[in-house]
């Protein structure tokens, strides 16, 4: 075993060594290229889901990420996907060149992300979510809007606020019903 150890350490350096005395007697020739202007063309945009805890929401974006658009967008100006699930839809365009151009969801009764619902909470002390809304576009790979819409009930009264996703929270209105549709 030591026989065998000792000639395979042999044999790779000697490989080893061989390899670096090799001399390359080719000399170098420098040659100017052209000059070339590099752009970046915004031929496609992407999709960027949100991140939210809700597993219907999650499911319809991941089977909108899975979606492959065929041919048949090349007869039409526009071309429009609808996706619905049970809590709400999600609608992109593409263009004629079959390129996304928007995307608009809107959800009803979804799970709230932990950070907002303790923002909410804090601000809100015995107050109860009975609603929630979640509304989400993006237009050409850029985030428009990505806010919940939370009824919010105490006692008999109820209050309607709308929350972005960083936590800011802005007041709608307080009434005894819910515009939410």
């Amino acid at each position: 075993m030591r026989t065998i150890i000792t000639f395979a350490l042999c044999v790779s350096l000697f490989t080893v060594s061989y390899s670096q005395e090799k001399k390359v007697n080719k000399e170098t020739k420098i040659e100017e290229l052209p000059e070339v202007v590099v752009s970046s063309k915004n031929d496609f945009t992407k999709y960027i889901p949100d991140n939210n805890p809700d597993a219907v929401v999650r499911n319809t974006q991941n089977e909108f990420l899975s979606y492959k658009v065929d041919d048949g967008y090349k007869d039409f100006d526009s071309y429009l996907v609808t996706l619905e699930s049970k809590k709400g839809s999600l609608t992109a365009t593409y263009n004629e060149k079959g390129i996304l151009m928007s995307v608009s969801e809107k959800y009803v009764n979804v799970e709230l992300p932990r950070e907002l619902m303790k923002t909410v909470y804090l601000a809100y002390p015995e107050w109860t979510v009975t609603q929630s809304k979640f509304v989400y576009s993006q237009e050409k790979g850029q985030i428009l809007k990505k806010a919940y819409l939370l009824k919010l009930k105490k006692n008999n009264k109820t209050q309607n606020i709308l929350v972005s996703s960083i936590g800011e929270i802005t007041k709608i209105s307080k009434s005894e019903g819910l515009a939410m549709n």
